[in-house]
């Protein structure tokens, strides 16, 4: 009895325990296909982008720098800042591709003037129809020079853009540097019925004094242009909010508030007041907002003095150690 008993018990035991390994078995089956599903679903969603990005980027190779790719809600946050990032670029590039043909056609244009007239009066020269007078002289040679200014703004402009123009990282002087510029421009400016003051303020900075110099002049040179009407220029120099700054100011025919971002673009220039006949390459400004911005610092344009002219402030870090490279 007590043997059959025992038989059962193990019987029972048995089928018990072949039941859970099969409950076991099943749950593991459905946990692996599980799994799989899960994982294919997952790599689908990220293998999208991937291939989105890589038939898009494919396109941009051709040229088309206005492809997009489209942002959905239910994509991961790497996908998602993959896709973010690869519109930025495109809208970078298709920005640089039209500032390059813009500025293709901008260089032909400014190009073309001094050398038609340096063309038509050395033709006539040689055929007798002008005398080679030294008036005539000295106005080719002034063609001439606007060609070199040309040249040597986008030779500047080129090299500050990637950063491969090389600084002196010199403790300067501000105030020197103005003091210097004043001294050297002001009989110019003067015997043009130009009132021109200043007030210069010590202010340190760790940066290139020729380059700094050449944005004032720039400056200068800018407010020479335009501040025929006003008869009024004025420098400072100082620190402000723990900045340096340098100031030009005029009393010219001014900038509306729309266009004062513009001004600093490359070839840029007012329809009227600021147009060509004024002189200039129209690229004075991108330099100085090149070199302002390789020495960590800005240039801004506000109101001039009662509301009349403007005033173009460069600033400077007064703890900005400039990078070398």
């Amino acid at each position: 009895m007590t043997t059959l008993v025992n038989v059962f018990s193990l019987s029972w035991a048995d089928g018990y325990a072949i039941k859970e390994v099969t409950a076991v078995l099943i749950f593991v089956l459905i946990a692996i296909v599980g799994s799989v599903l899960i994982g294919i679903v997952v790599a689908r969603r990220l293998s999208q982008p991937i291939e989105s990005v890589t038939d898009a980027a494919l396109k941009v190779v051709n040229g088309a720098f206005n492809e997009r790719l489209d942002h959905k809600k239910t994509m991961s946050i790497e996908a998602y800042d993959l896709l973010a990032s690869f519109n930025k670029m495109t809208r970078y590039l298709a920005s640089a591709e039209r500032e390059s043909t813009a500025s293709a056609a901008a260089i032909a244009h400014e190009l073309r003037t001094p050398l038609t007239v340096l063309r038509g009066r050395l033709q006539g020269m040689s055929d007798g129809t002008f005398e080679a007078s030294p008036t005539l002289l000295v106005a080719l040679l002034g063609q001439i020079d606007t060609l070199s200014h040309i040249v040597t703004d986008l030779e500047t402009i080129s090299r500050l853009d990637p950063g491969r123009l090389k600084f002196d990282d010199d403790v300067v002087d501000l105030a020197d540097i103005a003091r210097s510029v004043v001294t050297s421009t002001a009989p110019d400016i003067e015997i043009r019925g130009i009132f021109f003051e200043h007030g210069l303020q010590p202010a340190l900075v760790r940066g290139d004094g020729a380059r700094v110099r050449q944005v004032l002049n720039a400056l200068i040179a800018n407010a020479i242009q335009h501040a025929a009407i006003g008869k009024y220029i004025r420098i400072e120099t100082g620190v402000r909010d723990k900045v340096a700054y340098l100031s030009v100011v005029d009393k010219g025919p001014g900038i509306c508030k729309e266009n004062r971002e513009k001004i600093f673009d490359r070839w840029w220039r007012v329809e009227k007041s600021r147009s060509r006949a004024a002189g200039g390459s129209g690229l004075g400004l991108s330099v100085v907002k090149a070199i302002a911005r390789a020495h960590g610092g800005d240039v801004k344009v506000f109101d001039g003095l009662d509301g009349k002219g403007v005033n173009f402030v460069v600033s400077i870090p007064l703890t900005k150690t400039l990078s070398l490279i």
